[in-house]
């Protein structure tokens, strides 16, 4: 292998590599195919950039960021890289001169070009193919690769023709591809890997673990409390910070208060002129303005060093859109914080536009036949409608204009309408004109996909259900993140507690009795809605216990444990829960019946409080108190799991909803190794070793147990390095790694290292 780091410092001017990027860059050097997914400060591009200094031919990179591809082949220039590119910036003509050279260009003596960066819709052009099937070609590059998933928060069509590509460019000639994304769950990594037909390839996930990065959620629901917070976060952080909001009205209503308390801020909306907006970038990055309010058009191209805030001051719309949006916070190492500041009662707000966004099959064709209500079957075609989309709402009878602009973009979709008609820009018309460009069809002959639009709506929720455990639920929010992307590598490194999210945080406040209010107002409101799936069906001990998860057998016999709420408060103990439930039964929120099994249900206060959050704010400090007094310091569960058996398994396999520690140990119980597991759980052999190492820490693995999976001899000689070298500073795993390898000690893992440093404890 060539002096990478030789390459790395003379040609890009970097001096490191961060942590996995060279093993990346080997495998393509290798003409391995390779799979990286990685967050967005990690310098993905380098990847597939550096290799080009040993490639001998073109490198073809996908990307569907226009901006962002002016932006990297600006640097590549800069550094004496050839690169060009072909997309809509550019002239028919010049993509022509760019095409000719290209097919000249090992006939020639000029440099030739050695990047060439194109948009997937070049891919819809027979004539660019048939250039490329004659062009040698050293590596291609899928950036931001979610974008071929359907269950990627930014799917692009244009991306589905990438396989043909390959594969048209592969009949002649073999080449490896490198597929990248800063946010992938299971599903998508999935989906990536088989609509780019890859067969042998290799993964590569690390650094989702930003440990410089404080994670904070404050839970604020009214207007003058978020921006009284806002300010307070902007006023006592140094350095510069972004504000995202989720429409433009509230990014005009953030950035006014703010201006009138004299923060240097500007706004960045998607409404700005493109020259605005990029002056505004400009100032921003210049250090002229301290704060920049924005939607999420505002992010791509952002590499500015010293961010150290990022609010979010609206519900994040899902995990992956939160995780690019913070990422460009404290790039430089230095601490940051991502806050965010909403509330449980947001995610009614979600719902709502859920709703609305995916109506019923049966709303769809109610105003399918309302558009063709004067044609007969194959008539129709190419008549312009000129009404607003409150008209269409009222005349249609489905009273709901925003379903009726959720209606019409599934029309557009599926070819059935177009939003446009001749007669555009007439002066008594302010409405979104349409023409219709399909003739009426029966029922059965709409060519519309049904069973997607099913899927779609159901990955909204699943999507909406994520972020709600991410911020809302009773657990440590940075080993979420760590779960959700996989990234199995941080989660082995990361301590129970990671020290560096609130709930961590406050939790080691908990057990100091340093906090009056036991719970967020969230968990109260997670109660009301759990208790209203189950109205009259269950006395008050049996919806305890299946907030916390416990698996006794009434609860499997009802069947309770594949419910997909089963477990949410599991962190809490089942006297916390309890006097959660007796808190709010008195506050005449929650009611029940007498007898010895007395059944629970919402009152009509109850259900009013799950819309209108205030009601629940407005007793806080009641409900709060009644939970102190009831549970005083037992908030935590203290005891050690009950042990699982072979009913595990089978609620394994039924649901994504279980605990995952305690499928692991029934298996373990069963003598079955660490590669055993895993292959039967279908999941790595690092993630089985955290599990057996969490399930030692809480009691239900013993010493002897650990013993059967690490060497004990191995386990000696980490002992004595450590004692040598890191008696003070066992925080990090690598370094001891590190000089275990500079000792000639190759064959130890992380796992017995992790394991000798849990038995010194």
């Amino acid at each position: 292998m060539p002096h990478l780091q030789k390459i790395l410092q003379e040609k890009f001017g970097l001096e490191n590599f961060h942590d996995g990027q060279r093993e990346v860059i080997e495998n393509v050097l290798n003409s391995s195919d390779t799979l990286v997914f990685m967050p967005t400060w990690w310098g993905k591009s380098l990847t597939y950039q550096l290799p080009w200094v040993i490639l001998p031919w073109l490198t073809i990179v996908i990307s569907p960021l226009i901006s962002l591809m002016k932006d990297q082949i600006d640097k590549l220039n800069s550094l004496g890289l050839r690169a060009e590119q072909i997309n809509s910036t550019i002239s028919t003509s010049e993509q022509n001169m760019i095409l000719a050279e290209l097919e000249q260009a090992y006939e020639s003596e000029d440099e030739p070009i050695k990047f060439l960066y194109i948009a997937p819709e070049r891919l819809n052009s027979y004539e660019f193919i048939r250039i490329m099937q004659n062009i040698k070609i050293s590596l291609v590059a899928v950036d931001e690769a979610h974008c071929i998933s359907q269950w990627g928060h930014d799917f692009r069509p244009s991306y589905m023709k990438i396989k043909w590509f390959l594969e048209k460019l592969r009949q002649k000639q073999n080449f490896p591809i490198i597929a990248l994304t800063a946010t992938a769950t299971k599903k998508v990594r999935e989906d990536i890997v088989e609509r780019l037909g890859l067969e042998n390839y290799k993964v590569f996930t690390k650094g989702f673990d930003r440990k410089n990065i404080i994670i904070l959620v404050r839970e604020i629901s009214k207007r003058e409390e978020k921006l009284a917070k806002t300010l307070e976060i902007i006023t006592k952080t140094s350095g510069s910070g972004i504000i995202y909001c989720s429409s433009r009205k509230m990014v005009d209503e953030v950035y006014d208060f703010l201006e009138t308390k004299h923060i240097s801020v500007w706004k960045y909306t998607g409404a700005m002129t493109a020259d605005r907006r990029e002056d505004m970038q400009n100032k921003f990055m210049d250090g002229i303005y301290k704060v920049i309010v924005a939607t999420n058009a505002f992010w791509m191209w952002i590499d500015k060093k010293d961010i150290r805030f990022v609010i979010h001051y609206n519900l994040p719309w899902s995990i992956e859109n939160y995780y690019q949006e913070v990422g460009r916070a404290g790039r430089d190492g230095k601490n940051s914080y991502w806050v965010v500041l909403a509330s449980f009662w947001d995610t009614k707000i979600q719902e709502f536009f859920i709703e609305n966004i995916y109506p019923e099959k049966k709303e769809v064709l109610e105003l399918y036949d309302y558009l063709y209500k004067d044609f007969k079957i194959w008539e129709g075609k190419w008549v312009e409608i000129l009404k607003t989309y409150a008209q269409i709402a009222k005349e249609s009878w489905l009273g709901n204009d925003m379903k009726v602009g959720s209606i019409l973009k599934i029309f557009e979709k599926y070819g059935i309408i177009n939003k446009w008609f001749e007669g555009e820009g007439i002066e008594w018309f302010r409405g979104k004109g349409m023409t219709i460009i399909q003739e009426k069809r029966k029922h059965s002959q709409i060519l519309i996909d049904w069973k997607r639009q099913e899927l779609l709506e159901k990955e909204s929720y699943f999507k909406l259900e994520q972020i709600k455990k991410l911020l809302f639920y009773p657990r440590c929010r940075k080993k979420f993140i760590l779960e959700y992307f996989w990234d199995e590598e941080d989660l082995v490194n990361l301590w129970e507690n990671c020290w560096s999210c609130d709930y961590c945080i406050e939790k080691d406040k908990f057990d100091s009795g340093e906090v009056v209010n036991l719970v967020n107002l969230s968990v109260f409101e997670i109660v009301l809605d759990v208790v209203k799936m189950l109205d009259r069906k269950f006395w008050v001990n049996v919806i305890a216990k299946f907030l916390a998860g416990n698996d006794d057998k009434n609860m499997l016999k009802r069947e309770l444990d594949k419910n997909n709420e089963y477990w949410i408060l599991k962190e809490y103990s089942l006297d916390l829960i309890l006097a959660l439930l007796e808190s709010l039964i008195r506050q005449n929120f929650l009611e029940k019946t007498g007898g010895m099994y007395p059944l629970i249900w919402l009152t009509e206060k109850g259900r009013v409080a799950l819309t209108r959050e205030y009601l629940l704010k407005e007793e806080e400090k009641e409900l709060q108190s009644f939970v102190v007094m009831k549970a005083k310091n037992n908030v935590f569960k203290k005891e050690a799991k009950v042990k699982s058996s072979s009913w595990a398994i089978k609620k394994w396999k039924k649901s994504q909803e279980f605990d995952t520690y305690w499928v692991t140990l029934d298996l373990f119980k069963q003598w079955k190794n660490i590669e055993e597991i895993a292959k039967e759980r279908e999941m790595s052999s690092l993630t089985i070793e955290w599990h057996i190492l969490k399930l030692y820490e809480d009691g239900d693995l013993k010493k002897d147990d650990i013993l059967q999976c690490a060497n004990s001899d191995n386990l000696k000689q980490v002992k004595k390095i450590i004692d040598s070298y890191f008696s003070e500073n066992i925080d990090k795993l690598k370094p001891i790694k590190e000089k275990l390898e500079e000792l000639w000690c190759t064959n130890i893992s992380y796992f017995e290292i992790k394991v000798c440093i849990l038995f010194e404890k």
